[in-house]
């Protein structure tokens, strides 16, 4: 593990691996570095890329100075993208992708390119109402002192089976889970309304808007809309759900980078 530190101060934990073209990996919600699906992802990416994957503020051994923005989570990819020597593609899942998407606006010729995979932007007025009463629940279990219950509450919410949060609580892995609730707070006010007009427009490097084909209707419709602003029509990833498979997902990503350079 290294660490380095954002601008307003946060520590923040990474790790490298594989060689190749610069990569920044930045996951969403109820993820770090550490989690077996992220691990999974960094080996099959670094088989043609130098990647870097990092614990976001609030998360794993990075730390968490207040107050949150989305403008300092783009500082800390900011960061990152030092720690691999001052340019790199970008890869964002869900309210990843949005971040993604922020820094790709705000720093210019220092990001190469960049991949956004089912940006969870909700997609219209409707769905940002329900979201504000989940978002209210998730918020109430998080001041209880209740975070076992916000994250499968949020992961219910957002579709997932109720086998899957019933289980849980059995994995390998729950307790570094659960602590990451308080930081749901973070993601759902990336996600909590449709993504604004022109969001994706005037970026000057390289951007890729993926979404599966298996995920929700929504984040198609949010597809559609980010990637007209960049006048670019969004790839649907043929057979995937919102837990893409690496495997599928690294050939989307090596499609940004230039011929020889990998």
């Amino acid at each position: 593990m290294n660490t380095t530190t954002s601008q307003d101060g946060t520590i923040l934990a990474y790790e490298i691996a594989g060689s190749g073209p610069p990569l920044v990996y930045i996951t969403g919600a109820c993820c770090h570095r550490t989690f077996a699906p992220v691990r999974q992802d960094v080996k099959v990416f670094a088989t043609r890329f130098r990647i870097l994957s990092y614990d976001r503020r609030g998360r794993g051994d990075s730390g968490d100075r207040r107050p949150w923005s989305l403008e300092r989570e783009a500082e800390d990819v900011e960061a990152m993208i030092d720690a691999l020597g001052g340019s790199a593609f970008l890869y964002g899942h869900s309210s990843g992708a949005i971040i993604a998407l922020k820094a790709a606006r705000e720093l210019g010729a220092r990001v190469l390119g960049s991949v956004l995979y089912d940006a969870s932007w909700v997609a219209d007025s409707a769905e940002a109402e329900t979201y504000a009463a989940l978002r209210d629940e998730v918020d109430g279990l998080v001041e209880r002192g209740k975070g076992g219950a916000a994250i499968r509450r949020f992961l219910g919410g957002i579709g997932m089976p109720r086998v899957f949060t019933t289980m849980l609580p059995l994995l390998p892995g729950w307790r570094r889970m659960r602590a990451l609730a308080p930081t749901l707070r973070y993601d759902m006010a990336l996600t909590a309304s449709p993504p604004q007009p022109g969001v994706a427009a005037g970026i000057a490097s390289p951007l890729r808007v993926l979404v599966g084909e298996k995920s929700p209707a929504s984040l198609h419709a949010v597809a559609t809309s980010v990637a007209g602003d960049a006048g670019l029509t969004p790839r649907t990833v043929p057979g995937q759900d919102h837990m893409v498979d690496a495997r599928v997902l690294l050939p989307e990503l090596l499609a940004l980078v230039p011929k020889g350079a990998v």
